[in-house]
């Protein structure tokens, strides 16, 4: 029994150690598994990455070819120009400044009979304002 006492401590020491070392190879063997999910999915991610890469090239080219085409067709379909404020501004600056309509149209690359249609309104427009700015004129003013 006295053998067995003094042995004790020797036997839980090789008890905890056992345990330890079991401990640490199933953590060991959870980080390999964690790793190799990880590195799974970081070579998921990059192909699907290099994926994405290769359509948005093909995209961008894409919109070169069209914007060259854009081009090239001088915006003549129907609908296709499109007159943002901008570039309705710039037509009516410049046909205030004396420009023709041909000019205009080359300059800005609009169709010329989106620049009439344009001027025409932009006139009709302003002929309502300006007859109601002559009567303002015209009425005398009460006093009351």
């Amino acid at each position: 029994m006295r053998t067995f006492v003094a042995l004790v401590p020797y036997l839980l020491l090789a008890a905890n150690t056992v345990l330890l070392l079991a401990l640490f190879f199933g953590i060991n063997q959870r980080l390999r598994k964690i790793g190799a999910r990880s590195n799974a999915r970081e070579a998921a991610l990059q192909q699907e990455s290099a994926r994405i890469s290769k359509l948005m090239s093909e995209l961008n080219a894409r919109i070169g070819i069209l914007e060259k085409e854009d081009r090239h067709a001088g915006n003549t379909e129907p609908g296709a120009s499109g007159l943002n404020s901008t570039l309705r501004g710039k037509v009516l600056k410049m046909h205030r400044l004396g420009q023709p309509a041909e000019r205009i149209s080359e300059v800005l690359r609009v169709p010329r009979g989106e620049v009439d249609l344009l001027v025409k309104v932009h006139a009709i427009v302003m002929r309502t304002y300006q007859d109601t700015a002559s009567d303002q004129e015209t009425e005398p003013v009460k006093k009351g």
